[in-house]
């Protein structure tokens, strides 16, 4: 007897097979929640990295779709058409609706986000340098100011080392200290 005869000729009860159908749907169940479970962190996933880039989406050339969202959740693009996951797949259109108004979520969308970042940038580019030319030049003039100031300062003190030395000298004579009249 081989062995496909005798697989064919075993015969399960009805018990058996409520058993196997039970646990096959149960299966089922658990690859449906992992399959939404894998999707939703996928959306999750894709929402922070916008938010990380002014919400330009990085990968795909910019653009989100749910062929993406399926690839990034790593289940196939018909999963959200099949009969168990189109309730899912329903979830995943609204959000990409719901993306759509808050982002550009298209390649040709995020050229022109990508033109106007650019824009940005430079402008911000422009404005640090001018900001560095102008603290360079104060900068500058503190130097000037600070020499003159230095100079000033030697002159003052070669003053002062001359006043010292009359003081010293007028000093020296016998001078006596005036009595006071209450006295």
């Amino acid at each position: 007897m081989s062995a496909s005869d005798s697989k064919g000729s075993v015969k399960r009860s009805d018990a058996t097979r409520d058993l196997i159908r039970a646990k096959a749907l149960e299966r089922g169940q658990h690859r449906s929640a992992e399959t939404r479970s894998q999707v939703l962190s996928a959306m999750a996933a894709i929402e922070q990295e916008m938010a990380a880039n002014n919400g330009i989406y990085p990968q795909n050339g910019g653009a989100v779709s749910a062929a993406e969202v399926a690839r990034r959740a790593g289940v196939h693009s018909t999963t959200f058409f099949s009969p168990k996951q189109r309730d899912l797949g329903q979830e995943v259109r609204s959000w990409l609706s719901f993306l759509k108004g808050r982002h550009a979520i298209s390649a040709k969308a995020v050229k022109r986000s990508l033109a106007e970042r650019i824009a940005d940038w430079k402008q911000l580019y422009e404005e640090l340098a001018q900001s560095h030319r102008d603290t360079e030049l104060q900068l500058q003039q503190l130097e000037a100011e600070l020499a003159k100031a230095r100079v000033q300062l030697g002159a003052l003190s070669g003053e002062r080392d001359v006043l010292l030395e009359q003081v010293k000298v007028l000093c020296s004579t016998s001078v006596v200290p005036l009595r006071r009249k209450g006295k």
